[in-house]
Parts: structure tokens; sequence; C-alpha cells
């Protein structure tokens, strides 16, 4: 173990473990779009970007290893005005139909700018108009809301060992597809929803079916049947 020095406070690391982790386990919340604990890290996003004594430029705390007596701010004014910076932009190109999504209120994006006070579109980039996908079995992706992430990419390729999505193109269009960008539904996905689970807007969400479900339930000659599929005892 060593010692760091987190917002004037000493606090004890694991020699060679990240900031991030080293601030998650000392019960410091810094917050990021990219960083999973059990995925390798690429600091795609720069949300969790902090300020290390020493170094000219903000770090990203999700790759960057800790040393000893090292010495961090995590909520300065410039690292809170390069956080509200990242998530204006990443706002400046994204849909305005957040009360039509289906991760209205339970979107990270949403959450971030929420806490970072981010009330007005000051930037406007160049809007991506991409179709929705609706060809998957049981997932829909809108790529209009993907902020880039990798997450789906890297749950799909390091925990499942499928390697449906990926990075294609360069520059500004840059983009997640499948392979010879085919339809999901028309790919080698295998429908096992963790891209879905992970992603942290609503790019990637599953495809209901209530519209018919409420036409069966209110169906007179239907026989509704509710299975219960939790754990029970049998008394004995």
């Amino acid at each position: 173990m060593i010692k760091i020095e987190v917002n004037n406070r000493t606090v004890e690391a694991r020699k060679g473990e990240t900031i991030l982790s080293a601030l998650n386990n000392c019960g410091i919340h810094v917050p990021t779009l990219c960083s999973m604990a059990e995925l390798s890290p690429t600091g795609a996003c720069r949300m969790c970007v902090v300020e290390v004594e020493g170094h000219e430029k903000l770090v990203p705390a999700c790759s960057f290893p800790v040393s000893e007596w090292m010495k961090i701010k995590t909520h300065s004014p410039r690292v809170l005005r390069a956080r509200k910076t990242n998530v204006e932009l990443l706002l400046s190109n994204h849909p305005d139909d957040c009360l039509y999504c289906e991760r209205n209120g339970n979107c990270e994006l949403q959450s971030l700018a929420e806490d970072l006070n981010v009330r007005k579109r000051h930037m406007r980039g160049v809007r991506k108009e991409l179709k929705t996908d609706y060809s998957g079995f049981s997932i829909v992706r809108d790529p209009e809301k993907c902020i880039l992430c990798s997450r789906c990419v890297r749950v799909c390729e390091e925990i499942i060992g499928v390697s449906t999505l990926d990075f294609v193109n360069r520059g500004n269009r840059l983009a997640i597809d499948t392979a010879m960008a085919n339809p999901i539904g028309f790919s080698n996905c295998i429908d096992c929803g963790q891209c879905v689970l992970n992603c942290p807007t609503g790019a990637l969400t599953e495809k209901t079916e209530f519209h018919h479900l409420d036409e069966v339930l209110y169906d007179a000659e239907m026989i509704s049947v509710t299975i219960y599929t939790g754990s029970f005892c049998i008394p004995g």
C-alpha cells in the first residue's frame, strides 16, 4: 500500500492501481461514461479527468496509475469546467428527444448534464442523420444517440467473446457498427443483452412488445396466465 493525497486528505491506495480505482475504494466519486471495473480502460470519454500536481494537463483517472504521495484534485474549478465542456460537446449533436427516449430518467449522459448544470446548448455540431435499426430480435440500435464510449464494443469482445460491434471509419466519421455495416438482426449478435445493459444512453435499448401485450390482456377470448419465476419454499 502507498499513500496519496486527494483533496488535501491523505488516503491509502494499492501500488499499480489506477487513480479511479483508488478513489472509488476510499469512497470518492468521480464521474465516468466509458469506464467499467471488469473491462480494460480506454480513457475515451475524458469525463473522469482530475488535476494532478506536477502535470500540466488534466489526466484521465481511469487509466492513470497512482504513485507515492501523488497530490490529486477531483473537483477543482478547472476539472469541473473540463467535465462540463465534455458533456456540452457530447450534447452538441445529440438528438433532442429525451422526453420520448427509452432511457429518459435513466440515462447517464442526462444525469451528468443535470449534475454539471448544463442547461443551454452552447455548441452546435453537425447532426448525424442515421436510421434506427429495428432488425434485431430483442435489441434496438439508435446510432444517433451513440457517444462512442466503447462500452458495448468491449463487453461484447472481452466478456461475451462475440465481437459483434466495433469502431469503423476515422475522424469525424468515427462510429460503432457491425461487420460490413449489416443490420444487427443479420449480424453474429446472440441477443445476450449485455450491450444494452451497459450502454449509458439510449443508443441500445430492449425491443418491447407492450402494445401487443395490451391487446392480448383485454381480449375476452384469450386466457391470461401469470408465471412466477422467483424462488419459493415448499413446506414439509
